[in-house]
């Protein structure tokens, strides 16, 4: 994928690789009480080569940076969905909002 200014671009068959990664690195024990153990970014690196051989994402500058930015992501959406008044519609995986005075004041807030 392409850089811009020193960011790099994920494909969505990245993304979806490094979901599934992360998803396999749980089941084999590399997660513990509340954080993952030293070296699975390893395993992460290696599983994305497994999939995508001809990849140039490594652990420490992409990988890392990804988990980082979707954390950051499902914080804010995490902190939205608490609001009164605003849902996760699971059938067209959409925010709906009760009413537009409860998404105005959300967006006066952001």
């Amino acid at each position: 994928m392409k850089c811009i200014r020193g960011h790099r671009s994920w494909s969505k068959i990245e993304e979806d690789a490094l979901i599934l990664c992360l998803t396999n690195v749980v089941i084999e024990g590399w997660k513990s009480e509340n954080d993952f153990k030293a070296g699975f970014q390893r395993e992460l690196e290696k599983g994305m080569r497994r999939i995508i051989p001809n990849t140039d994402l490594v652990a420490t500058l992409h990988i890392n940076s990804k988990i980082h930015v979707w954390k950051k992501e499902y914080g804010a959406l995490s902190d939205l969905l608490s609001k009164s008044g605003i849902g996760w519609n699971s059938m067209t995986s959409m925010i709906e909002v009760e009413d537009e005075s409860v998404w105005d004041s959300c967006r006066r807030v952001t």
